[in-house]
């Protein structure tokens, strides 16, 4: 299902320098709009680009759906600025391109700082759509590491609960560790599933949709520990007894933020959470003000968790609306 010219899979050198630049070209601020991001999903959204008028264009669907509707983002440029009349020519392409593949045009995942420009290349021509499930949540990284404030003091005590009880390390994962991370994320399927003794026979009990999502996930989280050592990824292990126990994989987004992509750990340990975040937070550099911590889905005690966290702002995401389809 590819409506542009290639794909994620066998990337060469030189297609991930290239892609890179595009990827890294503009403060972005979407969680989405890393190369790292789009390689480790891949295979979960069927994920294919084209460099068209100087922009990268991105295009992706679910690839277990049977009839799969696909999504076209924000056109990337490598220099830092846009050229309006570009941009428009690049968006026409693609939705020729889209046409002629047989899929209904689809703009979406547009950060609300980057509506002005599509505005500009359609100029009374789009209106934009607000989808809630997938606004990002952006934290303050000193807050995120202190917990400070009234507001978030229940959380400040789990934090301080946990370094009371237990003695612990933190400290960067490397490649090396990816095993036992994998073990990590497998033990914790366990935990959502006590009644099994295996973790296989465990995720054939699933529901095959949740056990995609998890198969799914587990291999992002694998590819992602493939480039752990890389200078824009960012990351933390916490040991209890030399065991981890929890863990944060993300990346620099722009000049002053990350994105944490992954985080699990054990359940079991009261305050573990605040810790593995607050962690992660102490490793990141020292330019780097604002964490942005991804979108709740719409699941209703994600969306609890991040909200009592006090976000500093939301990196707002769009769909767009093309008047004249209507």
């Amino acid at each position: 299902m590819e409506i542009f010219k290639n794909n994620f899979n066998d990337l060469s050198d030189d297609d991930k320098a290239l892609l890179d630049s595009y990827f890294t070209g503009y403060p972005y601020e979407g969680a989405g709009y890393t190369l790292l991001a789009n390689y480790v999903w891949r295979n979960e959204y069927c994920l294919n680009w084209e460099v068209y008028e100087g922009l990268l264009l991105l295009s992706g669907s679910s690839c277990r759906d049977a009839n799969p509707k696909a999504v076209f983002s924000m056109p990337m440029t490598s220099t830092g600025e846009y050229d309006i009349d570009k941009l428009r020519d690049a968006i026409l392409y693609a939705q020729n391109r889209f046409e002629a593949a047989g899929f209904e045009f689809r703009m979406g995942l547009i950060p609300e700082h980057m509506l002005p420009l599509i505005e500009e290349a359609f100029p009374g021509e789009v209106e934009f759509i607000e989808n809630r499930d997938e606004d990002e949540y952006v934290y303050l990284k000193e807050k995120m590491i202190t917990l400070s404030g009234r507001a978030l003091h229940k959380k400040r005590n789990h934090m301080n609960f946990f370094k009371k009880t237990y003695e612990y390390e933190a400290r960067k994962l490397r490649v090396e560790d990816t095993d036992i991370v994998m073990n990590l994320v497998r033990d914790l399927v366990d935990e959502k599933n006590p009644d099994e003794n295996d973790f296989e026979e465990k995720v054939e009990t699933m529901d095959p949709d949740d056990l995609k999502t998890l198969k799914a996930e587990e291999y992002a989280i694998s590819e992602s520990m493939t480039s752990v050592e890389s200078p824009r990824m960012f990351s933390v292990g916490i040991f209890v007894d030399e065991k981890l126990v929890a863990f944060s994989l993300g990346e620099r987004l722009t000049d002053d933020m990350a994105v944490a992509h992954f985080e699990k750990a054990r359940s079991e340990y009261r305050g573990l959470y605040q810790i593995v975040a607050s962690e992660f937070c102490k490793f990141l550099p020292s330019d780097v003000k604002y964490i942005n911590r991804e979108e709740d889905m719409g699941i209703e005690n994600l969306r609890h968790a991040k909200e009592s966290l006090r976000p500093e702002i939301f990196v707002r995401k769009f769909s767009v609306k093309f008047k004249q389809n209507s």
